[in-house]
């Protein structure tokens, strides 16, 4: 039955290579492949402004510098080539710019499109992020620095590892290899669908351990963008599921959802919210967050109001973050900004056992996009 499955699939596959590309684009002449090379840089000064940490129910100093230097970089290497039925090709290649990154490369694939759609292969966000990150509460508002990832840099949360499940309301928020089909637009509606064998974000090309590894994950995206009366929406809903390690019991089925949604009234005014529910085999891992922003656009100016509350089910842990965000653009890919970041988190013990963060940061940065 396996083989006759993946026989079927390759053959849905190469069908819709050949005829839907020349049926989109028959015309089209082909493309001699190309390369090109961009990215960003982006400067940042920043100063802790007030931290307040608490260690078993005792307020404690940590002893670090009050103003901070730091860079957010990424080369991107392109390869682009358009087939003699039409059908285009994207190479991309994502190298890290800091020395202290745990990883060298970032994201890593291959995409091929057409009037089928497009089908991606690599190292890279699945559908649910290609396809709803556009219409997620700060991820569609958001001006300055990212709260999911950024805001936490500056002022980190205090309750552990479980935490990211309710920072990020992205779903399975990794570069792990996948394939990934999103169709064309049909009156607005687009779906999408993923399969990735590993969880983890591994790029050894190692068979897959499903013994001690989570693993065979799906995942699943539908949106609707359109326009009425002059205002443009969109909304959309994932799901992701990934199938526990066979011999581990603490590595359990995973699975979480994520519904979303963004409003544009015209005259640069845009708001947006998302709300993620995790669930997981081990009680410790589910949690749930919800992510809203709004944001205005006049000129060269924008700003943009986003924040986020997330809390684990079992510990009652929780992580709330609101920034304030200013960007003027100054020219073609250079834009300044400036962000006022405010963090609470705690993990929901008591006593000896409590530990929490409070924290107000103001970073400013200039970010260059080449």
């Amino acid at each position: 039955m396996r083989k006759g499955l993946m026989a079927g699939t390759a053959l849905v596959a190469a069908t819709m290579f050949v005829a839907g590309g020349a049926v989109a684009q028959d015309k089209m002449k082909s493309m001699k492949p190309s390369i090109s090379v961009n990215g960003s840089f982006d400067a940042l000064v920043g100063g802790i402004l007030n931290e307040e940490q608490e260690d078993g129910g005792t307020d404690v100093a940590k002893d670090t510098s009050a103003l901070d230097v730091r860079s957010d970089a990424e080369i991107h290497f392109n390869g682009r080539a358009t087939t003699e039925n039409g059908m285009k090709i994207h190479a991309r290649v994502e190298l890290e710019g800091q020395q202290g990154s745990g990883e060298r490369i970032d994201e890593y694939f291959l995409s091929v499109s057409g009037s089928f759609g497009k089908i991606i292969l690599g190292g890279t966000g699945g559908a649910a992020i290609k396809m709803l990150t556009g219409l997620s509460g700060s991820w569609a508002t958001g001006v300055g620095e990212t709260l999911a990832y950024d805001s936490a840099a500056w002022t980190p949360a205090a309750a552990g590892n479980p935490l990211h499940t309710v920072r990020n309301v992205r779903l399975q928020d990794h570069d792990a290899n996948k394939a990934t089909y999103i169709s064309p637009k049909f009156g607005g509606f687009q779906v999408g669908l993923t399969y990735s064998p590993n969880e983890a974000n591994d790029d050894d090309s190692g068979r897959i351990d499903a013994e001690a590894e989570v693993h065979n994950g799906l995942e699943g995206a539908v949106s609707y963008t359109g326009k009425f009366d002059g205002v443009g929406f969109g909304v959309g809903a994932g799901m992701s599921a990934y199938q526990g390690a066979t011999e581990d019991d603490m590595k359990g089925d995973q699975s979480d959802w994520v519904v979303a949604a963004r409003i544009d009234f015209g005259g640069g005014f845009r708001v947006s919210a998302a709300h993620k529910r995790t669930t997981d085999d081990d009680d410790a891992a589910q949690g749930q967050i919800t992510d809203v922003g709004a944001r205005f656009v006049t000129g060269a100016n924008s700003f943009s109001l986003v924040g986020s509350m997330g809390e684990m089910d079992e510990s009652g842990a929780q992580y709330t973050t609101v920034m304030g965000s200013y960007a003027r653009g100054m020219g073609p890919g250079v834009k300044v900004h400036t962000n006022l970041i405010w963090n609470q988190s705690d993990n929901g013990m008591s006593g000896a056992a409590k530990k929490g963060n409070t924290g107000t940061a103001l970073v400013t940065g200039l970010k260059v996009s080449f």
